[in-house]
């Protein structure tokens, strides 16, 4: 893969150049609807807008490298060329752990150093999971919004940025540094998306010469990171969450700070309404300001769990409506373990109605007979992912709310929706 930029008033446009041995589609597991789909390369270049005085000179090349490497990762073949030459201990560290040469190298260059009064940065986007990790961390740590451009007017998407654009100018007026970062990265391939769980993290590590940040990281939690609830438990550092990023940040001095990955959404939630920012914090991305589309499953899954955890009521006719989301028939359809079963385990475990759509479910991820009681605790095995820096600040942040699981609360979350269980 080779890699070419241009750079004006801090409008970077990446051109990328396949060669023979780069592959142009790959095979990705859709974990929320139990499908395979093939997954292409749909454009050879994307922009990002940075500071006006941001230029290439601004990044340190090690740095600017993993950006690409993490913007286009499965379709790097076994080279990735890049205008300006890496140093070699960046080089080797690819090498051994992603099996990818990147060129060139240039002997002279030492490695990345942050600067001692560095920062934090967070990947943020003003839903549930990502606010609750800016309220772990530091309150100097910067915010970066993944602002989505539509490279083509004719381009339909589902996707309506108005509440997280509240959510981020709430942060900003609450004295939080934010940045709305526009970008068309996610054009890239087909379906539209992510091409690894690093890549919204694109436009800090293209900033992180420019803020002096020393640490990454985003608001995934406990369900994603460790596969809870959908896959069986799979240790963070051997998912596509921390593999192969964790070793990779260490190589440019940006460890990969994830304060949520030991936390359920379930105490997510509980942190986040237990704050000043729950006014704000939404998690649907297609509904208004304070308005959730609630024709999603995320809708499905996040009121069921908010009502729960306000201790509300749910009535059957609020549940008829749910229930009749067409992504949440197809989730709920789909074979066992269905996507976040922990989570719907803990809502139908406090669910009292008699619904028979909701019992059924209830029986289905065994709300009725699992213990659920460890996703209000913390995974303490988690703090491998807290940045040295700012663990003892994070951790004291996490017991405010919730004390770490015990042996027996980790031995139930690894056997409860291990595969072999339903084998």
């Amino acid at each position: 893969m080779i890699i070419n930029h241009k750079c004006e008033n801090g409008r970077l446009i990446v051109k990328i150049t396949p060669e023979n041995d780069d592959p142009n589609t790959h095979t990705i597991f859709n974990s929320t609807f139990k499908t395979t789909a093939t997954i292409g390369m749909d454009s050879n270049q994307f922009e990002i807008h940075l500071p006006s005085d941001w230029t290439i000179e601004s990044v340190h090349p090690d740095v600017f490298a993993l950006a690409m490497i993490a913007a286009i990762h499965p379709f790097i073949g076994s080279t990735i060329r890049l205008p300006r030459g890496v140093s070699p201990n960046f080089h080797n560290l690819v090498k051994r752990v992603a099996n990818k040469r990147v060129l060139p190298v240039n002997a002279e260059l030492s490695p990345r150093k942050a600067p001692s009064n560095a920062v934090p940065a967070l990947t943020f986007s003003g839903g549930i999971d990502s606010t609750a990790a800016a309220i772990l961390l530091p309150e100097n740590t910067h915010l970066f919004y993944f602002d989505r451009l539509i490279p083509k007017p004719e381009v339909k998407t589902l996707l309506n940025q108005e509440a997280a654009y509240y959510a981020c100018d709430r942060m900003a007026a609450l004295g939080r540094p934010v940045h709305k970062i526009k970008t068309d990265m996610q054009y890239l391939r087909k379906p539209v998306g992510f091409n690894s769980y690093l890549a919204d993290a694109v436009p800090p590590l293209l900033l992180a010469d420019y803020y002096g940040f020393d640490s990454v990281g985003h608001g995934q939690t406990l369900e994603i990171g460790y596969q809870i609830g959908h896959l069986g438990y799979k240790d963070c550092k051997k998912t596509e969450v921390g593999d192969p990023w964790f070793k990779l940040l260490t190589a440019v001095d940006l460890t990969y700070t994830l304060p949520t990955i030991g936390l359920s959404e379930v105490i997510t939630t509980r942190i986040v309404n237990n704050s000043s920012y729950h006014e704000f914090a939404q998690a649907c991305s297609r509904g208004k300001i304070k308005q959730p589309c609630m024709n999603c499953f995320k809708c499905f899954r996040k009121s069921l769990l908010e009502k729960v955890m306000r201790n509300q009521s749910i009535s059957d006719s609020f549940l008829d409506k749910l229930f009749n989301i067409r992504d949440a028939k197809i989730v709920l359809n789909a074979p066992p373990p269905i996507y976040f079963a922990s989570i719907l385990a803990y809502i139908t475990a406090h669910y009292n109605g008699n619904h028979p759509k909701m019992l059924a479910l209830k029986k289905n991820v065994r709300g009725d007979t699992l213990q659920v009681d460890w996703m209000n605790k913390w995974y303490s095995k988690s703090q491998e992912f807290l940045a040295p820096k700012y663990r003892n600040h994070i951790k004291q942040e996490i017991l405010k709310h919730v004390e770490p699981m015990t042996p027996q609360d980790i031995k139930t979350m690894k056997q409860s929706f291990s595969k072999s269980y339903f084998n």
